[in-house]
């Protein structure tokens, strides 16, 4: 295996070590404290927004493990 894919596998975990934690750090706050003063529909587009992102960057960075 060459050096670059090395390094990209490294990368692909450290950013899944980041995002595992990110989720956990999230649920934890999100159990802890109350809701906000947000409406429904801004509290739903956050939570879409928020999710989708994590899990663009969990599969991304399990893709930079995998593919390479």
């Amino acid at each position: 295996m060459d050096l670059s894919g090395i390094l990209a596998k490294i990368v692909g975990l450290i950013l899944l070590g980041w995002t595992v934690r990110s989720i956990f750090k999230h649920l934890k706050e999100r159990k802890a404290s109350a809701q906000l003063e947000q409406s429904f529909t801004e509290q739903i587009l956050n939570n879409l927004l928020l999710y989708l992102w994590l899990l663009f960057m969990t599969a991304f960075s399990i893709g930079m493990i995998v593919n390479n």
